[in-house]
């Protein structure tokens, strides 16, 4: 074993990890093992290695690992990032304003109204 696989990571950053993973390898069926290997300039060969999901070989379940432990989660380019704390603001402020007439008049035209 290379590294410590994603199931013996504590459960914290167990679910992160698999999910890192989980987008790596399925971008990667996406666009194409050999595509990708070609536009960075390795071999297919060396691509299949780099994605082997046997316990603890593969450098990308080490990479999901390793940007789980940093707190990042992978997401599309296309994803809109919202944080938590403006998440729960925006819940707090629908909550308080949708029993007004004005606010979903205001909300559904777009902000036209006036």
């Amino acid at each position: 074993m290379c590294h410590t696989p994603i199931y013996a990571l504590s459960d914290e950053l167990r679910e992160t990890a698999r999910e890192n993973h989980r987008i790596l390898l399925q971008r990667l069926a996406d666009v194409g093992q050999k595509t990708v290997a070609e536009i960075v300039g390795i071999t297919e060969s060396k691509m299949s290695r780099l994605k082997d999901t046997t316990d603890g070989k593969g450098d990308l379940e080490l990479f999901a690992s390793i940007a789980a432990v940093l707190g990042i989660k992978l997401t599309d380019r296309d994803a809109v990032y919202c944080d938590r704390d403006m998440a729960q603001a925006m819940a707090t402020m629908l909550r308080t304003s949708v029993n007004s007439p004005d606010f979903i008049d205001i909300i559904f035209s777009g902000g036209d109204k006036k």
